[in-house]
């Protein structure tokens, strides 16, 4: 038995009565529980045992009662509560009545293209609220999203979410496990922000409506690296059922670029509501040509140029009547009565009387009312009484719900039996039928069904006799492999296989994590009889690792990224080597362990990155003289693109300091000339060859281009003008002879 088994009938902190286990993950495990003092049910998160005192583990424990506090949407998991001791920690949380998202698209597969969008805008409209909150969720996936019976959606799961002043250093996360929907940036360990969120939540999208995902490979550290370099396949090269619209905003929500990806979770929400609307739209992937074809009156709409006061909001009747569910309607008014042209009933409403001035009927009134709640009180206690001393209470009947179409599972037994439909019921037998157009496990029918009256049993139980469930005679296996062991048998035991687990095959592994899953047999996809056993092969790691992973091949990717995927992924430790190139782009060009290569842990790869030329690195200007300059510009640039403009300045000396701090701090020409003729410089035609170069467009350290130019701003100190020496020493940097290119700072140059 599961130690936390153990907690079943136990109450915790004198207030939570665990009711039962929800489910085990790597860090946590879930109870469902009864909160005695709000009289509400709740789900409670407890740290493992193993994680007490591992501070990383707590810090991330913490981290996520912290995020979710700072919520407050419908579409995000509620937190209640949060208790911090040295022997448990836990967090108590709306209890969830749903599915993971997960577990739904593996039981559907490919899901119309407009269920799958009024789940993602729903998923949106959560982030967008994180978001705006400073916190971006980073693990975005099917797992972390709860279907609620209603159709509504819940995000939960902020583990690693990043919060409001985060340090930089906790931003690297290891992106093991999730890797199939993480962004190119959080797989290269770079900084990652909403539009991390976007291209995750962009993966799910093209998983939903093409039952597939975009980047399939047999370790994680291969799908991570597609995540950086591939491109993915277009869905509709999948579906063509699928609308261009839908395409389009999968399709830009998984750019590489975080620039060009949706600005905001906003914009792609409201992206998603103008498809629903509008299914035949085709965006334009541009601004361009937005006036043309405004928005308003055309099926080609610019996808960064949504006016959101064109659309109306998608509002929860309309999302619950596209997904098929029943909304409660609202009461006509404040007071239950029907508006009607001032009619009820169909009749004029009568005119009302003068009111009388006496107080007398007022006082009788009151009177008798007084005296008939007396008389009801001493009734109700007297029968009360009665019943007491009779020992007999008389209970009521109660109504059996519908379930008829739902899920056959042990949390719909749970919710049967702990009041979640309003009396409590429990089921007596099981029966089995077949029928191909049910979903495996979907209940068929009831005894009694749905609306019997009845009483229940001294226990307080009612009992459905037979519940008759279809079980398909096929099921396809879940793609598995990358997931928990825990996971694994789950899902496996939902879809009544028999799981055998395998640990630590004799094929190399290492990449993969203690009770990952490295594959199963039969594979993910391949339609099994029910009741037939997969075996599922989990990663067993000893404590102590002796080898690396496969070496990935890192030519073409930046410094960062092959030390990711080498170091972090593969276990080798990285040494740089630089070396200068015409055309060089900060890039690996070779490696000196061949891809694919297992070594003994820690084993030294060597990774020549090949950098730009150092003339072709932008020096300081700052303090030459316009002649010294030129000698550099030959370097830098060819002859026929040299700078492009020269403004020309006269200044007194006594503003020398001023205008050199004004200068260098400057980014644009012709600012810098307003604030210099603010500061008291006056405009010159010409330079007498003693001015100064003062501000330069192209800053010190940025790579040249053909492309490339310079502005150039000229100075002429007058005034108490020193004499040669003392000029040439104020004005430049000082430099060795050696160095033949003259980089260096001037006074009061920061550059």
């Amino acid at each position: 038995m599961n130690k936390y088994e153990g907690f079943v009938g136990k109450v915790l902190d004198g207030r939570y009565k665990i009711l039962e286990l929800v489910g085990v993950g790597g860090m946590a495990c879930v109870l469902k529980a009864q909160d005695l003092v709000m009289n509400r049910i709740v789900a409670i998160k407890i740290l493992n045992d193993e994680y007490n005192g591992d501070e990383a583990a707590e810090a991330r424990f913490i981290d996520e009662s912290k995020a979710v506090a700072m919520l407050s949407n419908k579409n995000i998991v509620s937190v209640y509560d949060v208790a911090i001791y040295p022997d448990i920690k836990y967090i108590v949380m709306e209890f969830l009545d749903g599915i993971t998202l997960r577990e739904y698209l593996d039981n559907k597969g490919a899901i119309g293209w407009k269920e799958a969008c009024i789940y993602i805008l729903q998923i949106l409209r959560a982030l967008e609220h994180a978001h705006s909150k400073g916190i971006v969720h980073r693990d975005i996936k099917p797992q972390n999203v709860i279907l609620m019976r209603s159709g509504d959606i819940k995000v939960t799961d902020f583990g690693i979410a990043k919060l409001p002043n985060d340090a930089p250093a906790k931003n690297d996360e290891k992106a093991i496990g999730t890797v199939y929907y993480i962004s190119p940036e959080q797989a290269c360990g770079k900084e990652t922000d909403y539009y991390s969120d976007i291209y995750s939540v962009g993966v799910m999208l093209y998983e939903a409506v093409t039952g597939t995902l975009p980047f399939i490979a047999d370790t994680p550290m291969e799908v991570a690296m597609m995540q950086v370099n591939n491109e993915p396949v277009n869905p509709r090269d999948i579906d063509i059922g699928i609308p261009i619209g839908v395409s389009q905003i999968i399709l830009k929500a998984m750019e590489k670029s975080p620039s060009d990806r949706f600005t905001s979770a906003h914009s792609m929400a409201k992206a998603i509501e103008w498809v629903l609307r509008n299914p035949d739209v085709i965006f334009s992937m541009s601004s361009v040509g937005a006036e043309e074809s405004p928005v308003g009156r055309s099926t080609v709409v610019s996808i960064d140029m949504i006016d959101t006061t064109e659309i109306q909001p998608y509002g929860d009747e309309e999302i619950a009547e596209s997904l098929g569910k029943k909304q409660s309607s609202p009461a006509a008014t404040k007071n239950g009565t029907k508006k009607n042209g001032g009619k009820q009933n169909g009749k004029r409403p009568k005119k009302p009387k003068k009111a009388s001035r006496s107080m007398f009927p007022i006082i009788v009134g009151v009177t008798m009312a007084f005296l008939l709640v007396v008389i009801a009180l001493g009734a109700t206690v007297g029968i009360d009484a009665f019943r007491n001393i009779q020992g007999t209470k008389e209970t009521k009947e109660a109504e059996f719900p519908n379930i008829v179409s739902e899920l056959y599972s042990q949390q719909l037994v749970s919710n049967l039996r702990n009041g979640t439909y309003g009396a409590k019921f429990t089921i007596d037998n099981i029966t089995y039928d077949h029928r191909d157009d049910l979903e495996n496990n979907t209940i068929i029918s009831t005894e009694p069904p749905a609306g019997h009256l009845s009483r229940p049993d001294s226990s307080g139980m009612l009992h459905f006799t037979t519940v008759t469930v279809n079980r398909s005679s096929k099921v396809f296996v879940p793609y598995l492999k990358g997931y928990s062991k825990s996971y694994a048998e789950a899902m496996l035991k939902n879809l009544e296989l028999k799981v055998e687990i395998t640990e630590n095959p004799t094929s190399d592994n290492d990449f993969y994590f203690d009770n990952q899953v490295i594959d199963t047999l039969p594979v993910g996809g391949t339609e099994v009889k029910v009741g037939e056993t997969v075996t599922v092969y989990v990663r067993s790691r000893p404590s102590e690792l002796t080898k690396t992973a496969k070496m990935p091949n890192c030519v073409g990717l930046t410094e960062g990224e092959a030390r990711r995927f080498a170091e972090t992924y593969s276990l080798y430790k990285v040494e740089i080597e630089e070396v200068e190139a015409e055309g060089g782009k900060g890039r690996v060009v070779k490696q000196s362990i061949a891809p694919g290569t297992v070594s003994k842990k820690d084993t030294v790869v060597v990774l020549t990155v090949e950098m730009p030329l150092k003339a072709e690195l932008m020096k300081s200007l700052l303090g030459y003289t316009y002649e010294e300059a030129k000698e550099l510009f030959k370097l830098y640039f060819p002859a026929e693109n040299k700078e492009s403009f020269i403004l020309y300045f006269t200044a007194p000396s006594y503003l020398r300091e001023r205008v050199l701090s004004a200068g260098a701090g400057a980014t644009e020409l012709f600012a810098c000339g307003d604030t210099l003729r603010l500061l008291g410089c006056e405009d010159a035609d010409d330079d007498d060859g003693t001015g100064i170069i003062v501000f330069q467009s192209l800053k010190p350290g940025a790579v040249i281009s053909e492309k490339s130019f310079c502005d150039l701003i000229i100075i002429n100190f007058e005034d108490d003008e020193p004499d040669d020496n003392s000029k040439s020493n104020a004005s430049k940097p000082e430099t060795s002879k050696a160095d033949t290119s003259k980089s260096g700072e001037s006074s009061g140059n920061n550059g």
